[in-house]
C-alpha cells in the first residue's frame, strides 16, 4: 500500500514538472509590443481559458520582460500606451488590444505582439474555439505568407519600424498607411474576418499603401481569403459579413 502511494506521488510530481499550465516552472518571457513601438502598454499574460497570470508594462521602445511561474500555452495581450504612428507622425493611443500566443517552456521565450499576430489570433480562434499555441502558430505562418513574409516567425521576430526597417517593419508601416488612407480603424482590420470580396478590395488598397510607405518598392499583394479559412461564423461569433455580433452586413470602409 505504501509502495503504491509512493508511486502515485511520484507520477503526480512528474506530470506537474512537465508543464501543461503548471506553476512549478519559471519561464522568462520577453518581447515587444509594436504598432510602432508602444510605450507604457499594459501587457497581460493569460492562460488559454482567459484567467490572468501576471501583468507588466512596456518601456519607451515597446519592450517588456517578465519571469512567470508558469509553463504551457500562454496568451499575451497588450493594451493602452502610446506609439508614434508612422503614416501620420502623431502620437497615438493603442485603444485596440493586440494579442499573440506562445508556449511557455520553462526556459526563455520571445513574444512579439503586433497587428499581424492579432490577425492570426482572430482567424485561428473563431468565437468559442479553444486557444492553443499550435493553432495560433499554424495561422501565423499563413498570415506571414500572405503578407509576403515567408519564413518570418511573427512572434519571435522583432519588427524594426525605425531607422532602416526590416521586411516585417515595412509591412507594419504599410498597415499604418492603409489605415490613414481608408475609412477603417485598427479594430476593424485586425479583429474581424473578411469575406472574399473584402479580401480582393483589401489587396488593391494595401498594395497602394505599401507603395506609399515603402517608396520604390514594386511589391504588390493579392490576398487569398481561403488561406485564412476558419469555418463557421466569423471571428466575433456573429452572423454579419465581418463576423461581429450583428445581423446583416457590417460596413468596414473599403475593405
Amino acid at each position: 500500500m505504501k509502495l503504491a502511494h509512493l508511486l502515485l506521488t511520484g507520477l503526480v510530481g512528474l506530470i506537474a514538472a512537465c508543464g501543461g499550465g503548471g506553476s512549478s516552472v519559471t519561464t522568462s518571457v520577453s518581447g515587444a509590443i509594436v504598432k510602432g513601438p508602444v510605450n507604457g502598454a499594459t501587457v497581460t499574460f493569460k492562460r488559454p481559458d482567459g484567467s490572468v497570470i501576471a501583468t507588466t508594462t512596456t518601456n519607451s521602445t515597446g519592450a517588456y520582460s517578465l519571469a512567470l511561474s508558469y509553463s504551457g500555452d500562454l496568451v499575451i495581450e497588450a493594451s493602452g500606451g502610446t506609439y508614434l504612428d508612422e503614416a501620420t507622425g502623431t502620437t497615438t493611443t493603442l485603444a485596440t488590444p493586440m494579442k499573440a500566443v506562445l508556449t511557455a517552456n520553462g526556459g526563455s521565450v520571445t513574444g512579439m505582439v503586433t497587428p499581424l499576430t492579432t490577425m492570426a489570433y482572430t482567424y485561428a480562434f473563431p468565437s468559442g474555439s479553444a486557444v492553443t499555441a499550435s493553432g495560433f502558430n499554424s495561422m501565423a505562418s499563413k498570415v506571414a505568407a500572405q503578407f509576403k513574409l515567408p519564413g518570418v516567425n511573427l512572434v519571435s521576430t522583432l519588427p524594426n519600424v525605425t531607422g532602416t526597417p526590416n521586411d516585417y517593419g515595412k509591412v507594419l508601416a504599410a498597415v499604418s498607411q492603409y489605415l490613414k488612407d481608408n475609412p477603417v480603424g485598427l479594430a476593424a482590420l485586425i479583429n474581424t474576418s473578411f469575406n472574399t470580396a473584402q479580401w480582393a478590395s483589401f489587396s488593391t488598397a494595401f498594395s497602394t499603401a505599401y507603395a506609399t510607405a515603402v517608396p520604390g518598392s514594386a511589391i504588390t499583394f493579392s490576398f487569398d481569403g481561403s488561406a485564412f479559412s476558419i469555418g463557421g461564423t466569423g471571428a466575433g461569433g456573429g452572423s454579419g459579413t465581418c463576423g461581429v455580433a450583428a445581423s446583416g452586413t457590417v460596413t468596414t470602409g473599403n475593405i
